[in-house]
């Protein structure tokens, strides 16, 4: 588990023109959410959560949240839910917390990371396909792992790993199906090349073209001598 702390602001400016002057200030409009609680409309700086999830959790970085309100700071422990990105800039343009407590579970999905190089690549000329990057896993917030390892070094072509073959804490529960395919070595693609009837034909002509040329050629410097 991973953990920052973030300072953010509570949002005063609501609606269409108060989201396009939070953006306008570099900022980005965002909420956060919670089970039982109140939703708070909050402004994020982006440079601030950046380093705030510079860890080798990411996104699943838990996050305590120090909002000012005024005269008042509130403080919530959060996750990163979701970012809405606009695709021409390439920018977050809003963000959706969630609130967690740590006494109560909840799912998210966890990158997979790939460890080692293949028997089945480097000896045996086969393919590498990564077929599920995250797995899905429900815990409590203290348990979430940053990534899940899966080695790969003894894997020949067509071997595979499967959910069911990571290993993971008793503490967490798997949500993915245990036979999902994580990851696989392909046998290696040859192309064959297929020469049409036209082409061959083309060549048989080229090449009594140039038998008959040569001959004229012969004939010719014969007559010359």
């Amino acid at each position: 588990m991973a953990q920052s702390v973030i300072n953010v602001k509570r949002r005063v400016r609501m609606g269409k023109s108060g989201s396009k002057a939070i953006r306008n200030e570099g900022n980005i409009p965002a909420v956060i959410y919670g089970k039982g609680s109140e939703s708070i409309s909050i402004v994020v700086n982006p440079t601030e959560l950046k380093e705030a999830l510079s860890t080798d959790a990411g996104e699943n970085t838990l996050l305590e949240m120090h909002i000012k309100d005024g005269d008042k700071e509130i403080k919530k422990l959060s996750l990163l839910r979701e970012v809405q990105m606009d695709y021409i800039t390439n920018k977050s343009i809003h963000l959706d917390f969630m609130e967690l407590d740590m006494n109560k579970s909840f799912s998210l999905k966890v990158p997979v990371k790939i460890i080692g190089r293949p028997i089945g690549v480097h000896e045996e000329k086969g393919l590498l396909e990564e077929i599920l990057r995250e797995i899905e896993i429900e815990c409590l917030p203290s348990d979430i792992p940053n990534v899940f390892e899966v080695e790969v070094s003894e894997l020949h072509i067509n071997d595979s790993i499967h959910v069911r073959d990571i290993e993971v804490s008793d503490k967490i529960n798997v949500l993915d199906d245990p036979s999902s395919t994580v990851v696989t070595i392909l046998t290696p693609r040859v192309e064959k090349v297929v020469v049409e009837e036209g082409e061959e034909e083309i060549e048989e002509v080229t090449e009594e073209e140039a038998a008959e040329t040569t001959e004229e050629k012969k004939e010719e410097s014969a007559e010359s001598e």
